[in-house]
């Protein structure tokens, strides 16, 4: 614009030739203003073409967009989408390695209740083996059914099935294992969530607030996590209430279950003295039978009539920087059986906490558990939850956890970690005569524990208590638009103690290193 404005200046000047030494300088004053006044003209009606100008694009874009089909629309978040529901994929490809001191034949460290006395020919033979089943997909798709109303459907599932044909001699074809599979509605509005399907246990911990997805499990590399760590994923329904932005209350019924202590004959072990004490064979006992419809009958199933029902407050205080995550909860359960043409009930309540923290923001995290109750089937052991009297009455097993961890994030991509848990049990029992029943009875002959391949009979050897203390690391190989991929190792140490019987009270213990390579590539 100015160029053109000095164009027609010099034009002018060149035009008015002799004359302009003649003119006074008012005259070349009211030139330049005039040439001034043109530039201003010329630059608004630029201005205004321009304008018009992106108006009509926008219009034009606009019209396209609405014209055009979109079948997937990536979300803002970058999240894939679909007809207003949004998915997120997640899961890893994992490789595990198992190197340990007593052969189990596991594909997890955490089979604490087998760990073999010396009377066991494994006793005295390590193990080592690699595992891709710990590989693990999930997908959770979400949507506003309204403003206020929230719905997500979530399922989970890894490879550690082993149907009857799985073996890892050729193929290693293990089949795949439901984990999770829920829909939850939310409340926005009321502060009110329900969950229905299969999920953690309520009285699982979760990492804040009541987060069925959301499980507060130690971050170690055997699946099977650490004594002390309560959790088992079953289906049932849940109902929680938010009130206030830091308190939640729930209370769910879920799926029940009871491990009972041998079997279905309530005679085990032998006796140190008198008769052997068998049933009178007319006398009807019913603690569990084999799977029916879609159940394997080569499991057991107990029976059960009443829900197992949890209640749980959590609590998440705002303190700044600081994480901190308090819950608690209470287990009501009912165990039931058929003996001599009669049924028996027999009614608990079990309870317990859960605490984690930040001490250093985004540096250093605990944790702690404890709980008591028949909580046997939640523990990592595992432990029985009811033995039975001769007359086929119910005993429960009062079982005593505790977890104690910490997580210490080194450097962005480091992280080192510790745990240390304890279960335990109380010896439940009752005497016929000479007759022992029930778990833990001191008549049980432990007589052959310590001695190589003497007969099972002579090991009765019940766990009394089981410790563990482990540590590790996980470290960030490689991050990018591509995932992510991280290498991680771990020892632990693992005690297994049985109750006293004749012939003494049997240990062992159990080493065990563990190496893991995982891509996550979502």
């Amino acid at each position: 614009m100015r160029i053109l404005g000095g164009i027609l200046l010099g034009s002018m000047l060149l035009s008015a030739g002799p004359a302009l030494a003649e003119d006074d300088a008012s005259e070349l004053r009211a030139l330049k203003a005039r040439l001034k006044q043109l530039e201003q003209k010329m630059e608004t009606q630029a201005r205004k073409e321009e304008a018009l100008a992106a108006r009509q694009n926008a219009i034009q874009n606009a019209q396209m967009t609405a014209k055009a089909p979109v079948p997937f629309d990536p979300c803002a978040s970058g999240k894939l989408c679909y007809k207003g529901v949004t998915f997120t994929f997640g899961g890893w490809v994992d490789l595990t390695g198992i190197y340990r001191s007593r052969n189990l034949a596991s594909d997890s460290g955490s089979v604490y209740n087998f760990i073999p006395f010396p009377q066991s020919k494994n006793y005295n033979t390590g193990e080592s083996r690699f595992t891709a089943r710990q590989t693990r997909f999930s997908v959770l798709a979400e949507a506003n059914a309204t403003e206020n109303i929230h719905v997500a459907g979530y399922g989970e599932l890894d490879f550690e099935g082993a149907a009857q044909t799985a073996n890892s001699v050729a193929t290693n074809s293990f089949n795949p294992r439901l984990r999770q599979a829920s829909i939850e509605i939310d409340r926005s509005d009321l502060g009110l969530h329900v969950l229905a399907g299969q999920s953690w246990s309520l009285n699982t911990p979760s990492k804040a607030g009541i987060d069925p997805r959301g499980a507060d499990t130690p971050g170690v590399i055997d699946f099977e996590l650490v004594p002390g760590f309560l959790g088992a994923r079953q289906p049932g329904v849940r109902v929680w209430q938010d009130i206030g932005p830091e308190f939640k209350l729930a209370v769910s019924a879920e799926n029940p279950q009871t491990s009972f202590f041998g079997g279905n004959n309530p005679l085990v072990g032998t006796p140190a003295v008198g008769p052997q004490g068998v049933l009178n064979p007319n006398l009807l006992v019913n603690l569990t039978g084999p799977g029916g419809s879609f159940f394997n009958s080569l499991n057991n199933v107990s029976l059960n009539h009443v829900p197992d029902f949890t209640v749980k407050g959590a609590w998440d205080p705002r303190l700044g920087p600081y994480k901190l995550h308090v819950e608690a909860w209470a287990l009501y359960r009912d165990f039931y059986d058929r003996f001599n043409f009669a049924n028996h009930d027999v009614n608990t309540v079990s309870f317990g906490g859960h605490l984690s923290a930040e001490i250093v923001p985004k540096l250093l995290e605990v944790q702690a558990s404890a709980s008591y109750g028949a909580l046997g089937r939640f523990t990592a052991t595992p432990f029985p939850d009811a033995t039975v009297r001769q007359d086929g009455s119910i005993q429960p097993l009062p079982i005593t956890a505790f977890l104690v961890g910490s997580v210490w994030h080194t450097t962005p991509s480091l992280d080192l970690y510790a745990y240390a848990g304890l279960e335990k049990t109380k010896a439940t029992f009752s005497d016929v005569g000479t007759v022992p029943f029930g778990y833990g009875n001191p008549l049980y002959n432990n007589l052959g524990c310590n001695i190589e391949n003497s007969p099972a009979a002579t090991c009765n050897g019940n766990t009394s208590e089981v410790r563990q203390y482990t540590a590790g690391f996980y470290d960030t190989i490689f991050k990018g638009s591509y995932g992510t991929i991280k290498a991680g190792a771990q020892y632990s140490y693992t005690q297994r103690f049985a109750f006293q019987g004749v012939g003494g009270a049997p240990k062992t213990d159990d080493h065990i290193v563990m190496t893991q390579i995982r891509y996550y590539p979502f």
